[in-house]
């Protein structure tokens, strides 16, 4: 009980923190997909389903929804205020707002709300899991399904490989300190994470360090950016606030890694 009442109390911090920017004076928008897009990712849906069943299949969509909306309210906090909501957030859509962000610092902010958004509903989703699991089974198996689709949405997510967030933001650290080691650094964490999936035979993060890799390849431009730097105060800020988060989703995340196992 103790813990329910924790992350109930998670949960409202967190809303209290983000009200102003659901408070905002625009409206929040929705930005909707083609429809291609959504026949393209019909049979990733399919196989979830078919592996994992339905209720996970729904619960992966929605932490993908609530990890979009953190980068929304970030957005909107960040003086953002046309920042949507993009129901299939996929490389080459629309973004969630038409201006880049001012300087590094906002970035690294609205790179951070996302997973920092959907931390709560995460933990309090592991909490009614334990707390129901006697009287509601059923209800407390959905709720781990969240809690388990969450961590692992967030946890890959915030893996330090270039272009997901976790590889942005350890871009944006970089180019506080070490702007020119940025692309070597970018290339060692692609290499490790390619070598670590052959020593824990995960087939999804050798899937995962191949396509950053070919990202490093066909997009190393993105890494460049003329707008202010962290200092050094803001750099050590994001680094802690960054290593919190990936070690608050690898609690609940890690188990995505062995989701099926390396041919080789």
């Amino acid at each position: 009980m103790t813990y329910l009442l924790l992350a109930i109390l998670l949960v409202a911090a967190t809303a209290h923190l983000v009200r102003p920017a659901l408070a905002a004076t625009h409206q929040l928008s929705v930005s909707v997909t083609d429809t291609r897009v959504l026949v393209a990712l019909f049979p990733a849906i399919l196989s979830v389903t078919l592996v994992f069943g339905l209720t996970f299949a729904l619960a992966l969509i929605l932490a993908l929804l609530v990890k979009e909306m953190g980068h929304v309210l970030g957005y909107r906090l960040a003086g953002h205020d046309d920042a949507q909501l993009r129901l299939l957030p996929l490389p080459g859509g629309p973004g969630i707002s038409a201006r880049a962000p001012a300087n590094d610092a906002a970035a690294l902010f609205i790179l951070l709300m996302g997973p920092g958004f959907g931390l709560a509903p995460m933990v309090l989703a592991f909490a009614l899991g334990a707390a129901l699991q006697s009287t509601a089974p059923a209800l407390a198996d959905t709720a781990r399904s969240y809690a388990l689709a969450a961590g692992a949405v967030n946890f890959i997510a915030l893996l330090p490989l270039w272009p997901l967030p976790g590889g942005r933001l350890l871009q944006l650290l970089m180019r506080a300190r070490f702007p020119h080691l940025r692309g070597l650094v970018a290339a060692a964490l692609t290499a490790f994470a390619i070598g670590l999936s052959l020593t824990l035979h995960s087939g999804l993060l050798f899937l995962v360090g191949l396509l950053t890799a070919l990202a490093l390849v066909l997009r190393p431009g993105d890494m460049q950016s003329t707008r202010p730097r962290l200092s050094r105060a803001q750099a050590r800020t994001g680094f802690f606030a960054y290593f919190a988060s990936i070690a608050a989703y690898f609690m609940g995340g890690w188990w995505v890694l062995q989701v099926f196992p390396a041919l080789f």
